[in-house]
């Protein structure tokens, strides 16, 4: 079973790199790690596309095997187990309403522009047009969470109100579950930040590991 109360450093890690090939400094793989079933499978070899285009967006079918030094291409070694069925989203306007609650700022922000954009991508429902909610986390939606997510991180306004987060996540946390991060939570999101050769990355991938966490976004 899937703990929705932890975070899986390795799957953000290697979620975060997936959806943002071509990001310097981008985690370069999960060595400490031992072997695994990764969501490059589920995705359709995701990981496999590379960095020429700068989205992550490749759709061919490389082998799992096959990791890459470059890129920011996370190695084959991600043993961690993605969710299925059992894990179930927050109703999409739950999840913007914790963002807004996170951020400080309207719905209607600039930041949030990816996550309307890709609502329907992201589950919303539109029952006038027959379109129902699909509240399942899977290896894309996955993706598509993370790529939305990425402008909240890299906005000017939420990296005021959390100037510290590459060395303190402790507010963001607190904001983001309601309550202290756990010692184990702390260490994880320290470990996240491994692989990247700067405070601009270390700081997007704590934002992420947060916002991305199943606390924060599923049911």
């Amino acid at each position: 079973m899937f703990d929705t109360k932890l975070i899986d450093v390795n799957f953000v890690r290697w979620m975060a790199c997936a959806a943002l090939l071509g990001t310097a400094g981008c985690y370069t793989g999960t060595d400490k790690a031992g072997g695994g079933s990764t969501p490059d499978t589920a995705a359709g070899g995701e990981a496999e596309a590379g960095p020429a285009d700068g989205e992550g967006d490749g759709d061919g079918d490389g082998d799992a095997s096959a990791g890459s030094d470059e890129g920011g291409q996370p190695d084959d070694e991600a043993p961690f187990e993605v969710p299925t069925s059992e894990v179930q989203l927050l109703p999409f306007h739950v999840r913007m309403a914790n963002l807004v609650a996170v951020t400080g700022v309207p719905a209607d922000h600039a930041m949030f522009g990816q996550l309307w954009a890709k609502r329907f991508q992201l589950g919303d429902h539109d029952y006038a047009h027959g379109v129902a909610p699909d509240l399942d986390w899977n290896a894309d939606r996955m993706e598509q969470w993370v790529k939305a997510v990425k402008p909240v991180c890299d906005d000017p306004q939420f990296q005021a109100r959390y100037p510290d987060l590459a060395s303190d996540v402790t507010r963001l946390a607190r904001a983001a579950y309601g309550r202290d991060a756990t010692d184990d939570e702390l260490q994880a999101f320290d470990e996240v930040k491994l692989g990247q050769v700067d405070g601009a990355g270390q700081y997007r991938m704590v934002c992420l590991a947060v916002l991305t966490s199943l606390e924060f976004v599923a049911d």
